[in-house]
């Protein structure tokens, strides 16, 4: 009975060591963020975008302001020292937009865990990714973005 009971200890201690492992290399540390505005309208050509200029931002506002329909206009961010303006686009599978729930960074590479949701703002038919805007806290030097659904 104490062989099977250290053999079962033994098994359960290997795994979650290899749980604790693998989750702490695939999610970096963690990042404060806020989600600035989808756009159901194109922006950038790739998947992402950095914004860490000042000029930049009047650049990409200025083709929001253009491609936007109505009278208002949404202000234009200031760049700041301690934050970083990225956007990214996503792939659609089964919906119109995502909700993002968590974003982790780890060796230059932005993890954006995500949900798909139907935006009601957006045409229900619609597979064209959304254009997202997002506010980092942290200034961040990012070469790579992956998203996981």
């Amino acid at each position: 009975m104490r062989l099977r009971l250290s053999f079962f200890l033994f098994l359960f201690l290997t795994c979650q060591s290899q749980i604790v492992s693998h989750y702490s290399l695939s999610h970096g540390k963690e990042i404060q963020f806020e989600d600035k505005n989808h756009y159901p309208f194109s922006l950038i050509q790739k998947d992402f975008f950095v914004i860490n200029s000042q000029k930049k931002m009047d650049e990409i506002f200025k083709l929001i302001h253009q491609k936007n329909t109505g009278n208002r206009f949404s202000p234009v961010p200031s760049i700041t020292e301690d934050e970083t303006y990225i956007i990214v686009r996503p792939q659609l599978k089964n919906s119109n937009d995502i909700l993002i729930e968590a974003i982790t960074f780890d060796k230059n590479i932005l993890c954006i865990k995500a949900k798909e949701f139907s935006n009601p703002d957006f045409d229900e038919q619609s597979r064209i990714p959304p254009d997202i805007l997002l506010k980092l806290k942290e200034n961040l030097l990012i070469k790579k973005v992956t998203m996981q659904y």
